[in-house]
């Protein structure tokens, strides 16, 4: 009998330490997709019809958080893209961080992290993260800030909320303040309605590496238990402008459900003019995904992309696709 007990002390004094600190939750996504392009080319003997299948943005995860004080929360997260459609180059950087949260006062983090312009998208995008189909191929504003020093507010009167960024330069082109880039994003939500703005000031555009300010407004609003819908402007332009270049954006989107099924279509529209001409383009789409699970769900999408291109030329794509998705 006492060995039993000091069997089981012994024990009770090794699992106690690590009952401290929740275990991590290892988590992850696959999305495939099998997708037709047919886009009109200017190129002689260039044929712009293809089949591709895509890894779109699949990942995989780590995420956790720890107890310190009654106030304090130690928070973490580190995440890699996954190359599901191909082998070797895999694991590149997604979001990673560490932080504290208090129970009153919020969340600062540090780290590579979604800026709040990005954030506050919302689910307007209804084709997001699609390789082909994301609004960031699109539009200016989907940024992963490296050197974040991010903080997020609670909910205000349980319906207002903060997410600022502040990016130090490092010395690069001179910069060398701890907020030479800002992100921004204030926002309402309550059981029906979302409201958003946010701004960016002098943060390096991911898609062409040039410091840019931008503002973005978004409205969702949930019609009923099925219907949704989300408006979005936004403008946005460098913050050293000698072409006096800008784009401005409107999108619109709706989802209706029907059980297990999810209906969902957007309009986007990107007008990006400069010294040098204008370039319009027009995608129209929608998607249907059917949800075996929470976790899992097939989905097809079709768009039409139109782009006005400087100097009159029209061009058209289609874009077909279908694949799936599991989480875990």
């Amino acid at each position: 009998m006492k060995r039993n007990l000091l069997a089981l002390a012994v024990g009770v004094a090794f699992v106690l330490p690590l009952a401290a600190q929740a275990a991590p939750t290892v988590y992850g996504r696959l999305n495939l997709s099998v997708d037709y392009v047919d886009a009109d080319t200017v190129a002689a003997n260039t044929d712009g019809q293809v089949w591709q299948l895509n890894s779109n943005a699949s990942r995989i995860g780590v995420k956790g958080n720890e107890k310190l004080t009654d106030e304090l929360t130690a928070v973490y997260k580190a995440e890699w893209d996954v190359k599901g459609d191909v082998g070797g180059a895999d694991l590149a950087g997604r979001e990673r961080y560490i932080g504290l949260k208090h129970y009153q006062w919020g969340t600062v983090r540090l780290g590579n992290i979604d800026s709040p312009f990005k954030n506050s998208e919302d689910s307007i995008d209804v084709f997001n993260d699609m390789a082909n189909l994301d609004m960031g191929n699109f539009l200016y504003g989907q940024n992963r800030l490296g050197n974040s020093i991010n903080y997020v507010s609670p909910k205000f009167l349980d319906v207002f909320g903060a997410n600022v960024t502040l990016q130090p330069g490092e010395a690069v082109k001179n910069e060398n303040h701890i907020a030479d880039a800002i992100s921004l994003a204030l926002s309402y939500e309550d059981d029906s309605l979302y409201l958003s703005a946010a701004m960016d000031k002098e943060v390096m555009n991911a898609a062409t590496a040039i410091d840019s300010d931008a503002m973005r407004f978004l409205a969702r609003y949930k019609i009923n238990e099925s219907i949704t819908a989300s408006a979005m402007f936004q403008t946005a332009e460098p913050t050293l402008n000698p072409t006096d270049a800008k784009e401005e954006s409107i999108a619109v989107s709706a989802s209706y459900v029907m059980g297990s099924v999810t209906a969902r279509g957007e309009v986007l529209l990107v007008n990006a003019s400069s010294n040098a001409g204008d370039n319009d383009t027009m995608l129209v789409g929608g998607g249907v995904d059917y949800n075996f699970t929470q976790s899992s769900k097939a989905f097809a999408n079709l768009a039409l992309k139109n782009q006005e291109v400087t100097g009159g030329t029209s061009l058209d794509t289609i874009y077909l696709g279908f694949g799936m998705e599991t989480r875990f």
